[in-house]
């Protein structure tokens, strides 16, 4: 049996997404997530690629909560969690891996501390979020008086969507839709103060240890020693992948060899 892709967006839940059921055998659904200003558009081509490299694979790809066709949806983090696990478990997914982009790969692991999955993939978000954290409360007061723009503005410079080819740096571009309160509280976690940001991550690290979570990370360039380091410390059992030369996209610039990876699960 081949999956089949509905061509109009359905909701589950609150939340908007493509579903493609495939055969019911042992491999795991896959439930795709996109980073923060972005929706499910984002994981088009790898979905196409893992169609032909993984034939038959259940696929659910979502608009996170205040994203993409669920704007207005979202009610904060927690609920956010919530909110996703009513759209997997609408759409009839068990047990799930989690693909998630950037700071959606962190909401996988908070969701995976309440609900059950079969791993998670993890794409170009470095769990080490002490500098991440530490700039954005310095930046605290601005982001909060309307800085929001500015900031994402330098901050997707330095994602490098040119490295994702013309048309895939033209579909982030057109598909990054920045709202500030939205914005705002999916980084209250990062925004809080240092001790409870690292807490946060290493509570979700711990789980994932103790339930011999599937974890891999797929990185857009290659990663530096002290990130190397700290992953062997404080999660040695997660895989780590570079594609380099992706920037912060790597399932966009290399949607094949991304579709590769999913399909080891």
């Amino acid at each position: 049996m081949t999956s089949k892709t509905t061509s109009a967006p359905t909701c589950f839940g609150e939340l908007a997404g493509d579903f493609a059921r495939g055969t019911n055998d042992n491999r795991p659904p896959l439930v795709f997530l996109p980073g923060l200003t972005f929706d499910r558009t984002m994981w088009r081509a790898a979905r196409a690629s893992l169609g032909t490299i993984d034939p038959g694979r259940t696929t659910l790809a979502l608009d996170m909560p205040g994203e993409g066709e669920s704007i207005g949806v979202f009610r904060g983090l927690e609920s956010a969690i919530e909110q996703l696990h009513v759209a997997i478990a609408s759409a009839g997914v068990e047990n799930p891996v989690l693909v998630g982009h950037s700071g959606s790969a962190i909401a996988a692991m908070f969701y995976a501390m309440k609900y059950p999955v079969r791993g998670i993939v993890n794409v170009d978000a470095v769990l080490d979020n002490n500098a991440f954290s530490a700039r954005l409360r310095a930046l605290a007061p601005q982001l909060h008086n309307g800085g929001v723009a500015a900031l994402w503005d330098e901050l997707f410079a330095a994602m490098h969507a040119e490295r994702s080819g013309p048309d895939g740096e033209a579909m982030l571009r057109a598909t990054s839709r920045p709202r500030p309160e939205v914005m705002l509280g999916y980084w209250a976690p990062v925004l809080a103060p240092p001790h409870i940001a690292a807490q946060a991550i290493d509570a979700a690290i711990a789980h994932l240890r103790a339930h011999h979570t599937a974890y891999t990370l797929v990185l857009g360039e290659e990663p530096d020693s002290e990130t190397r380091a700290w992953m062997a410390r404080r999660f040695p059992e997660a895989t780590v992948i570079a594609l380099p030369d992706s920037g912060h996209f790597p399932h966009v610039a290399h949607p094949d060899a991304f579709a590769r990876i999913l399909a080891r699960f």
